[in-house]
């Protein structure tokens, strides 16, 4: 996603940036975390627990590679988060960009609810369709190819409804151009408290019911 037909990995990089910045958690998970893209963003003062999963044992080699020395509270999980055997220990801050058009979304967005503190926040990234290009950019490299056998975009719509039945609502969206045409949306999504899960309970029993008598 680095080469210049894709420019992925910058766009992901200064969002991720951002959002450390603007949440300053003090616990994080990357999903699909790669080779650590965006790693050096996090400060060990602000973040005691950092969190990285993904499927390609290569790649977290590589990640630990670069960044255990920097990050002595790193841990590497070479999981699929959407597996029905994934599980980490609740986290206040969940991101996971350009990885949910490879998963099924209700089970995944399953294991991100409960692998969420209450209030804790998933900031979810997702490729939009473009009228000028197709899913997977053309390059040089066959592994990029291989991936629009088994890539499939993901509704907007169907995604927030999906966060909503899990208890993460959405809280704020921004849309980010990527080259040839493409946008990728991000998505911000809170985990319902058990306070305000309570609020709720209490407000559809005091609703009247309209069923006929």
């Amino acid at each position: 996603m680095s080469c210049p037909e894709v420019g992925q990995l910058q766009i992901l990089n200064e969002l991720f940036k951002s959002v450390m910045r603007e949440f300053k958690p003090p616990s994080v998970a990357v999903l699909g975390c790669c080779t650590g893209n965006g790693f050096e963003h996090i400060s060990t003062a602000i973040t005691k627990r950092i969190i990285g999963v993904d499927i390609n044992p290569a790649y977290l080699e590589i990640l630990k590679h670069r960044f255990s020395h920097k990050l002595p509270n790193l841990t590497l999980i070479e999981h699929d988060f959407a597996s029905p055997s994934f599980h980490i220990e609740p986290v206040a801050l969940i991101f996971a960009a350009l990885v949910f058009e490879y998963v099924d979304i209700e089970d995944a967005l399953r294991n991100i609810a409960r692998c969420l503190l209450p209030g804790g926040i998933l900031v979810a990234g997702l490729q939009l369709p473009s009228q000028e290009s197709s899913p997977i950019t053309p390059t040089p490299y066959q592994s990029l190819e291989l991936l629009a056998q088994i890539m499939k975009l993901v509704d907007v719509e169907t995604f927030s409804k999906t966060c909503s039945q899990n208890g993460l609502l959405q809280v704020k969206t921004q849309e980010i151009p990527l080259k040839h045409g493409k946008v990728l949306f991000v998505g911000y999504y809170e985990k319902k408290t058990e306070q305000s899960a309570g609020e709720d309970a209490d407000k559809s029993r005091r609703e009247p019911s309209h069923a006929c008598e």
